[in-house]
This record gives structure tokens, sequence and C-alpha cells, in this order.
């Protein structure tokens, strides 16, 4: 599986793992034998949870924490990056649903002088990555500056301005490309509208009326002691850890926190229309074909047609940290993947056959 986001990494060193910790519960040997192949290959930690409609399936396997070798915990902290984008989304289209806002507003008419050209791009455009705007990731000075300090604080407009420096890569709607600069405007348009910072938006109209107690929009680099920590592998054998690099380079469009049972019940809730009236969430889930990725993108999530059958959901990367969080249309199956190491992602790596078995195992098709 390709990934959606790629995000360039420092190296530094730490010591290297010397064994590996597994638990399973109620898991088939596929799931468990996928991870514990991935902690054999390097993966420091690792959970999956399998949700088919009937049965709830987790395996962990490997560590939380390298320093404490605590087992890595079904439950724990994990930064699920771009799977953030689903969740300021939902809040942009409850402002929509509320007549506070519309898909048509340009982002001049929120945001005045943010964006050279933004009076012809949308809010649309902005959620489903059709702005033809520079993602302020790829620029390479940025990256310098941001590895080089990894604790430094990055306020949204700054990340803004990093993006609109470069030219447009096409005309808005022209296109479809990921840009992480598209749900940064997004959640500066939502606190905009409503008056508020997105972190309290998020937790007073999602994760609040869901209860997903260990879910929320981090703004600064602390953590929670049940955190798992992120490691990027170096060329000796050692490890980087990326836990307390800040997750405003992110922000908006990277910066949640949470769980394997949170993130799957926010996409049941999600799909099944507990956060979104109908016509938002049909808004939602109309796509822009992108054929490359043999799937489409809609309004802040994206469906794939697997050799198993087609999913919905979000992937995420945040360096030393991977998520997978895919559900079949009704939202009752889902299949959520973390892991806390960078790793190949490619077609027929070990992480892509991973997913594949969790998918398949998600649709009962293996």
């Amino acid at each position: 599986m390709r990934k959606w986001i790629a995000v360039a990494v420092a190296t530094v060193f730490v010591a290297a793992p010397s064994g590996v910790a597994t638990a399973e519960r109620g898991a088939d040997g596929g799931l468990r034998d996928s991870l514990e192949a991935l902690v054999r290959s390097g993966v420091t930690g690792a959970v999956v949870r399998v949700d088919d409609g009937q049965r709830v399936r987790t395996v962990t396997s490997g560590v939380a924490d390298l320093a404490s070798r605590r087992p890595i915990g079904a439950a724990d902290d994990f930064r699920i990056a771009s799977v953030t984008k689903t969740f300021v989304a939902t809040v942009v289209l409850q402002l929509v649903g509320e007549g506070r806002i519309r898909l048509t507003d340009t982002v001049e008419r929120w945001l005045p002088g943010a964006v050279p050209g933004g009076d012809r791009i949308t809010l649309r455009q902005l959620l489903n990555q059709t702005s033809g705007l520079f993602d302020y990731t790829e620029d390479q000075a940025w990256l310098a500056t941001a590895l080089a300090d990894p604790a430094r604080s990055w306020a949204p407009r700054e990340l803004v301005a990093v993006s609109v420096a470069h030219p447009p890569l096409f005309a808005p709607g022209a296109k479809w490309a990921y840009s992480n600069t598209n749900y940064v405007l997004a959640g500066l348009i939502a606190e905009a509208v409503t008056g508020r910072p997105l972190a309290r938006l998020v937790a007073e109209r999602i994760t609040g009326p869901l209860r997903l107690r260990d879910t929320y929009l981090a703004t600064d680099a602390r953590v929670r002691p049940n955190h798992v920590h992120g490691y990027l592998p170096a060329a000796d054998g050692g490890y980087t850890d990326t836990t307390a690099w800040t997750p405003t380079m992110a922000g908006a469009a990277g910066a949640v926190i949470s769980t394997p049972p949170d993130v799957a019940r926010f996409f049941r809730a999600l799909l099944a229309g507990e956060l979104l009236d109908r016509r938002g969430l049909d808004q939602m889930l109309t796509t822009v074909r992108v054929a490359e990725r043999n799937g489409g993108y809609g309004l802040g999530i994206y469906y794939i047609d697997t050799p198993c059958g087609r999913v919905w959901g979000h992937a995420g990367d945040f360096p030393g940290y991977h998520t997978i969080a895919y559900q079949d249309r009704s939202g009752r199956r889902s299949a959520v993947l973390m892991v806390a190491t960078d790793l190949d992602q490619e077609p027929g790596s070990l992480f892509d056959q991973t997913v594949n078995t969790m998918v398949c195992q998600m649709l009962g098709r293996r």
C-alpha cells in the first residue's frame, strides 16, 4: 500500500531493542504472525485491532518504550497523524450543516490575504485535495529547519506561508494532489468561523459526545504515561526517539493522538450518521477518483478497492508513527493498525502484507 503522505526525517541514535514482547487476545495466527514478522524486521512495537462485525480481535507485539521495555498495550496512546484529517473534515461539515459556512465559500472569504488566489479556492477543494496548493512538507528548506529543531513550535500561518511561497501546482479544481496545507487552512477556517481553538472544537463536537477519553488534538509535545514511543531506525541498528517532536509541525493536518478502540469508535459513529446529517455524510463520501491509488478521495476520507473489497478510512504518517484505519461503508466492520517505527510501506512489504491480512479478516474473506 502506498503512503498518502511522506515526511522526511533526521537521524539521531539510541539503543536497539534486544528482544520482542508479544501478547495476543482472541486473534488468529495470521494477524499474530504478521505483527511478529514486523517486529523481527526491526519495528519496535505494533498493534492491530480487527472487528469483523461479530467479534473483536486485538494483537500486540513489541514494546511501547525501548528504555523501559514496557510491552505495547492494546489501548495505548498513539500519534495518528493524517487520520486527523477525518476529524477536521467532520468539524467543518458540522458547521456546514449548521449553516455557518458553505463548501462553496472561498479561502479569501474567511482568511483574507492568507493565500494568493484564495478567492478562487473553495472549502470543498481544500477538503478533497483539489486546491492545487503546494504541500509545505515538501519544502526542503522548511524540512531542514523543522528537523534541525524538532521541538520548535509552529504556528499554522507559518506553515501556510511556507506553502504559498511556491506557485500552485495547478488551477483550483483541475486535478487532485495531496497537500497537508489544505487541512492547515481548513483548521484555520473552522477557528475563524467559530472563534474557538480547533482542539476545543474537536473535543466539544467529537470526542466529548462520543466519550473518546483517550483522543485529543495535541497542541504541544507533552504526552501521557501510556503513550507509545515512536522511533526512526538508524543505519547502525539503533533508533531515534521521536516521541517529543512537536505535533505543531502537523497541526490540523495531523496532530490528533488516539488509541485503536477510540479510532474504531470514531469511524463507526461517523459512518453510521452519529456525527453528520445525511447530506453532510453524503458530501463527505463524494469522491474524486485517484486512479493511481486504486481509490477515491472525499472530504477527509478515502476509499480503496482492495483484493478483499472496498474499504473507507484514512492513513497517517508522522516520523516514527504509522496508522491505518479502514472500515466497511457501514462502519460496523473496522481494522486499525498502529506501528511505532518508520518502515517500508510499498506494495509487497511486510507492512503491506499486514494491512491486507487485517482488511481481509475484517471483511470476512480470510
